[in-house]
């Protein structure tokens, strides 16, 4: 067996249809034909330039004052090492250290802010960049399963992967759950993967069992005679699951799906030695595949530190708020992956000549930020929302500086530094996402199963008129 740290799983056909029920659930299907209808809202241009968007999904809420928004209290341990670096602002060296030797590619966003102080209504605006509805929670799709529709009947012949991927989202709803496609066609649904569990891909297909896995499926074909209707009459599911099917065959028989999930243990080490690391060094690889993957999800739990902020215990995992701590741990996770990622993507090249990263659109955050100003009587740190910061790099960014800035603690916005005068929510986060890839996000889909129109991105947030748009002072 080659070196790699995920098996390589012997795929029988009883794995085949468990892989294509639950794990692969339909992300790959082809275009069905929708019974919405899209069209654009307001007059605008989208960007364009980007063919692929990487979210580093900091789930639990970072605490800005000692990352991306460093502050220095009296109370701040040493061993951070804040220093002046030569792009000329303060950076925690000791706890992102290898983050910092990229930063000349990176925006820093210090005037983000969100919605809701609950992880779940924080996450759900995050992930679909929306304000949480009890009325439409479940028909309102995710901006992946978005772009995913965008994308039907617009691959390549030769693309393999689904053009939505979701990796490492925690398994409980403690803070937040996946947010899938909604009232979407089951084509736009995410590839849902978990390496964090010794990273079996039971999609992945022996080469010697290739010919063996063929003739099964060809038996089974001979004599399921309902894969072999056609016409108006075929129930919608039958063609959907039908559709899927050949799909995921397509994915699985792709005799170049096996290298974007082969790991080595040096790179393993370059990106951290963990399963985040992992997810981003197979993330890099599904972008140097150019095989249709358009929006991919990196999770890394954690980060709720409600307690111990600065334990340095692996006691951070648990779900006891007393508990919680690990700052340095989440740290060092996204210090070793997202450096060797963005490093990566600036080395290597498309077909073009052009480098990767000019392609993809990088993103890291959380979904709210903490409290400023002192710890806990438990050594941590709340909920914020008035106040996060995130990275932004790639695909025509302009790197090496900040925008917008905080007060001394951390806690208020002194400076949007963008032309809304206002924080930059969610909403526009996701205008610029979808801006980068070419998609209008005024655009609404009718036909929904409540009625209502669904927009793209809606000018309003739960309580006041917004006038949501990308953040183009990102690309000046």
């Amino acid at each position: 067996m080659r070196e790699s740290t995920i098996p390589f799983p012997v795929l029988n056909r009883r794995d085949f249809w468990r892989v294509g029920a639950v794990s692969i659930t339909g992300a790959a299907l082809g275009p069905l034909g929708q019974p919405m209808l899209a069209a654009a809202g307001a007059a605008v241009t989208p960007r364009g330039g980007a063919e692929c968007v990487i979210f580093l999904n900091l789930v639990g809420g970072p605490s800005q004052m000692d990352t991306f928004d460093v502050k220095e209290y009296p109370f701040t341990p040493q061993d951070l090492d804040i220093r002046t670096l030569p792009v000329g602002y303060r950076w925690p060296m000791g706890l992102l250290p290898n983050t910092a030797k990229v930063l000349e590619d990176v925006a820093v966003v210090r005037s983000m802010a969100a919605w809701e102080t609950l992880h779940n209504l924080a996450q759900y605006g995050l992930q679909t960049g929306h304000p949480f509805t009890a009325g439409r929670a479940k028909e309102l799709p995710c901006i992946g399963s978005v772009i995913a529709y965008e994308s039907l009947g617009r691959g390549k012949a030769s693309d393999f992967l689904p053009p939505f991927v979701s990796m490492n989202f925690p398994a409980g709803a403690v803070n937040g759950t996946l947010i899938r496609e909604g009232f979407l066609d089951s084509a736009t649904a995410p590839l849902a993967l978990d390496v964090r569990k010794g990273g079996t891909m039971p999609f992945l297909l022996l080469e010697e069992n290739r010919e063996r896995f063929g003739r099964r499926l060809d038996f089974l074909r001979s004599f399921d005679s309902s894969r072999q209707l056609d016409g108006a009459g075929v129930p919608k599911l039958l063609r959907e699951w039908e559709s899927f099917s050949k799909s995921a065959e397509k994915m699985i028989k792709s005799p170049q799906v096996a290298g974007v999930f082969q790991l080595t243990e040096e790179e393993r080490k370059r990106y951290g030695s963990s399963p985040f690391g992992d997810a981003c060094q197979i993330a890099r690889n599904m972008v140097a595949a150019n095989a249709g993957a358009r929006y991919i999800l990196v999770n890394q739990g954690g980060w709720d530190h409600h307690g111990d902020i600065y334990g340095k215990s692996d006691r951070g995992r648990m779900e006891d708020p007393r508990m919680r701590g690990g700052l340095y741990s989440n740290c060092a996770e996204l210090d070793s992956a997202y450096a060797a990622l963005l490093a990566d993507l600036k080395r290597m090249k498309a077909k073009d000549g052009s480098s990767l990263l000019s392609k993809t659109l990088v993103l890291a955050m959380g979904e709210f930020g903490r409290t400023p100003g002192n710890l806990s009587d438990i050594k941590g740190r709340d909920h914020w929302p008035a106040v996060r910061a995130g990275l932004f790099a790639g695909a025509g960014v302009k790197g090496g500086r900040l925008v917008g800035a905080t007060d001394e603690q951390g806690g208020k916005i002194t400076n949007f530094d963008w032309h809304r005068k206002r924080p930059i929510y969610p909403e526009d986060v996701t205008a610029t996402i979808y801006s980068v890839l070419g998609i209008d996000w005024t655009k609404k889909v009718t036909g929904t199963p409540s009625g209502r129109a669904f927009e793209y991105v809606e000018p309003m947030s739960g309580t006041t008129f917004i006038n949501s748009t990308e953040i183009k002072e990102l690309f000046a």
